[in-house]
């Protein structure tokens, strides 16, 4: 997996860590390594770095300025719902957000395969799919308390990482396993094709 797309989650990952105890220091962290992704990527912009730094913004400001506390009840849920938006509102445009962060560690010639275009509409689907479940486990959690929620929540964001790890190095070990077998079935073809009538 392309580092690159670890860093992108870094601003998510930290405020997810710090928020309930440091809320507006993980706010500004959050919004200021956004920023700085998206200052570094501003000639070729990446959705999940504006849609985080949009976020992060909106949310700045509608807790520290127009003290909308209701944002704050309900951040969690709002984060994840909004990148599912993001996943699979990428996958629906026909650029899977992952697809930006892949292309950065391939040559360009394999930028428009069928097959890296799928694996990465696959790995945009699993994390779109994961940050509905988060949002229902969230939901859960505020109705119910108790330590299962934020169990199911790490190992959901655990697989999700996983998957995103092992599968394109698993869709090129099967491309390489079937490319011998395919190169040596042309050379029997030609053997046995009959000869040019003259």
């Amino acid at each position: 997996m392309n580092l690159s797309l670890i860093i992108a989650f870094l601003p998510w990952i930290l405020f997810g860590a710090l928020s309930h105890r440091y809320p507006l220091a993980a706010l500004l962290v959050a919004l200021a390594i956004t920023a700085v992704q998206v200052l570094v990527h501003r000639r070729n912009p990446k959705i999940l770095e504006l849609v985080s730094f949009s976020f992060f913004t909106f949310d700045f400001v509608a807790l520290y300025f127009l003290h909308w506390q209701a944002i704050g009840h309900h951040q969690g849920l709002l984060v994840h719902l909004l990148l599912a938006a993001t996943a699979w509102g990428s996958l629906l445009a026909g650029s899977p957000f992952t697809l930006q962060y892949a292309r950065e560690g391939v040559p360009p010639e394999r930028w428009n395969l069928p097959s890296f275009v799928r694996t990465n509409q696959l790995i945009t689907a699993v994390w779109g799919t994961d940050f509905i479940l988060q949002a229902v486990v969230l939901e859960w959690q505020a109705a119910k308390g108790g330590a299962l929620p934020s169990v199911i929540s790490t190992t959901l964001t655990a697989s999700s990482l996983a998957f995103t790890m092992w599968y394109p190095g698993w869709v090129r070990r099967q491309a390489l396993a079937h490319a011998p077998a395919a190169s040596q079935t042309a050379p029997a073809a030609k053997e046995t094709a009959p000869a040019d009538v003259k």
